[in-house]
């Protein structure tokens, strides 16, 4: 049977999961308890301690933002290359989703703030000076080229450079490839974004480079859409469900290998950069696996589908483009305010952030996202 006709059990397209909305909430939660944990000085040192030492894995939840992505993209795609509209309804609807937040964003920090405020402080002046790289959503490739984050601030913006290129490009390669021949093509470049690495590495490239590579990094992706293919196919499902615990536990114990030999869970490191990216794109996938497989009443769909984690999935978007610049200010505020001790700072301090970062996220989706989001309706899918 051709692919185009196979008939789809699993409609992302006109679904909705609600446990996948828990799980972007999980993704969030770390990635702001990593950029919170920046503040504390033992954070990044070998005096770290066991709570610090597991915050340093808080960055993972990029990881898993991709794997949600290489799902929910490629299942919409597969579902929708027969429709007359493909190329742009996709488009648009990824527009609308993507673009207005992240460019009021930049109109905020690089054009309100310079001219409202009376000094711009040196990180965000680092930022204007190479502000067209964030304009055309190329970031992670400045990154990459400076070799990390410390000569230009505004780092977060490098996964969301790597999502809209995969935007770009991966409509065109759905649309022309079969589901076998485009599961093939996944997972060529699942292998082929490790073995890079391994070459890159070797050869001296610095791990931050790549860590915002879009070639280096595309795993999770990779992952996310091999399981969208999967999905609509019982059985190759059948296989990748029933060995996917096992590569889980594997991936779980090759992070905890990975700890020991470099002495800490950052992205930089010289074993998380070569092989960790792969890990936690495995135990990525296999999280969602098993949230979109348990049924209504198993405790881990009750924990993905709760009030609070369905919340913060729904405005993760926000909350990630929102934070670290709060985080920034909030601290800042706190030590010249009340100086506490380290870990009293930090409490308050991320009690604080998280706090008016969940202020501005539901603002900003009853005010501005909600209302452009419901433009989505001049491009239903079909």
């Amino acid at each position: 049977m051709n692919a185009r006709s196979e008939q789809h059990t699993h409609n992302i397209a006109k679904s909705h999961y609600v446990q996948l909305d828990g799980l972007r909430g999980v993704a969030i939660l770390l990635v702001m308890i990593y950029h919170f944990c920046l503040n504390h000085p033992s954070f990044q040192s070998d005096a770290a301690g066991l709570w610090l030492g597991l915050a340093q894995a808080g960055w993972m939840g990029v990881d898993l933002f991709f794997v949600l992505s290489g799902f929910l993209i490629t299942g919409i795609l597969i579902e929708t290359r027969d429709d007359t509209h493909y190329f742009r309804n996709f488009i648009a609807r990824r527009t609308l989703r993507i673009w207005p937040l992240y460019y009021l964003s930049l109109l905020v920090l690089l054009v309100a703030i310079p001219l409202l405020a009376p000094s711009v402080p040196a990180e965000l002046r680092s930022m204007q000076d190479k502000q067209v790289w964030f304009w055309l959503y190329v970031a992670n490739w400045l990154f990459a080229k400076e070799g990390g984050f410390e000569y230009t601030s505004g780092g977060y913006f490098w996964s969301l450079a790597v999502e809209e290129q995969f935007y770009l490009l991966w409509p065109l390669i759905v649309y022309s490839l079969s589901n076998m021949t485009l599961l093939r093509t996944s997972a060529l470049l699942l292998v082929a974004s490790l073995l890079l690495r391994v070459v890159l590495g070797a050869q001296g490239v610095d791990t931050n480079s790549l860590y915002t590579m879009t070639f280096t990094h595309l795993d999770g992706l990779a992952i996310g859409a091999i399981l969208a293919i999967a999905w609509r196919d019982p059985p190759r499902l059948a296989p990748i469900a029933r060995y996917m615990p096992f590569a889980a536990i594997a991936a779980l114990l090759g992070l905890c290998a990975i700890r020991v030999v470099d002495g800490d869970l950052f992205f930089w490191s010289k074993h998380m950069a070569v092989y960790g990216y792969t890990l936690i794109a495995i135990l990525g996938g296999s999280l969602l696996l098993y949230a979109v497989q348990a049924g209504p009443d198993a405790p881990v769909n009750r924990f993905f589908t709760s009030r609070f984690m369905t919340q913060c999935g729904k405005y993760s978007y926000a909350l990630y483009l929102i934070h670290v610049p709060v985080t920034s200010v909030v601290f800042a505020v706190v030590r010249r305010l009340a100086p506490l001790p380290d870990a009293a700072t930090l409490l308050v301090g991320s009690g604080l952030s998280f706090g008016v970062s969940w202020l501005l996220a539901v603002a900003s989706w009853l005010l501005f996202e909600k209302r452009i989001l419901a433009l989505k309706r001049h491009f239903a899918y079909g």
